[in-house]
């Protein structure tokens, strides 16, 4: 079974891909999405911040949002991994659904879940999604059935500081300044120039914030926008150019680091 990717449009929060083979990801970087992960085989290290987990069989790995990370393989090679990503938006609604309430993403207390029947039934809905006669709708409410149960037993409500209190306005207004400009040439003078400010304050308060320096938290935008971009099958030198990589080369290897695959072979296996 080779490397497949699901993603269609009627789910826009969710991307499923299938791995047959796991490779290193040595790149720190971080994603936007809820990250969980379970492998069949094998061993994986995931390195966070403070920790090291390591992945195996019948154990469930959850990545916050924006939670900085990498991973390598053991000397025990890895095999039939999947991946979902769910949109920070989408899980929001679902646990203030759940929960009753109205607050921000509510974070995972656990990086590993080790139970064996939440494994199971990840695999059975990874494996479900991605047979392709079956319908959206169906997805949608086996992963709804699913998410529910991790959050009312891995997600607390007490506690919890709403994200806007735990980051500063300028970490929020520097990110979103970057987002809006992650495609050009941005120096950091620019950024000190737009909030008067020294760049050696602007660097430490980021950094702090959001767990990587702004050179990287602009890469790895980039790099996700760049996917949404090759999923719509525009060339990749375009792609490329329209998210100011050098080239096509320097996209691939950006690309791979973050996503294990190149972006041809992403466009190649996007199952529809």
């Amino acid at each position: 079974m080779k490397n497949k990717v699901f993603k269609n449009d009627k789910l826009p929060f969710l991307e499923l891909r299938y791995i047959p083979q796991v490779l290193s990801c040595d790149k720190k970087h971080q994603h936007e999405e809820l990250t969980l992960t379970a492998i069949k085989k094998g061993e994986i290290n995931i390195n966070f911040e403070d920790k090291i987990d390591i992945l195996v069989p019948n154990v469930l790995s959850v990545i916050n949002p924006h939670e900085v990370h990498c991973a390598n393989l053991t000397n025990i090679r890895s095999y039939s991994c999947y991946v979902i990503y769910l949109k920070k938006e989408w899980c929001v609604n679902i646990q203030n659904e759940l929960f009753q309430s109205k607050q921000n993403f509510i974070p995972f207390k656990n990086s590993l879940i080790e139970n064996t029947f939440f494994f199971d039934e990840f695999i059975q809905v990874c494996e479900h999604i991605l047979i392709p006669e079956t319908s959206m709708l169906e997805i949608e409410e086996k992963l709804i059935a699913l998410m529910e149960k991790l959050f009312s037993q891995y997600c607390s409500r007490i506690g919890v500081i709403n994200t806007e209190e735990q980051n500063s306005n300028l970490a929020l207004k520097i990110k979103s300044y970057l987002e809006h400009n992650f495609d050009e040439d941005i120096l950091l003078e620019d950024i000190s120039n737009e909030f008067n400010l020294s760049v050696v304050h602007i660097l430490r308060v980021f950094k702090k914030e959001f767990g990587l320096p702004i050179h990287s938290f602009i890469l790895n935008k980039r790099v996700h926008h760049a996917k949404e971009l090759l999923s719509q099958n525009l060339p990749i030198i375009e792609v490329a150019l329209m998210n100011g990589f050098f080239d096509q080369s320097h996209l691939n290897r950006s690309f791979k680091r973050v996503f294990q695959l190149t972006p041809k072979e992403y466009q190649q296996n996007i199952l529809s």
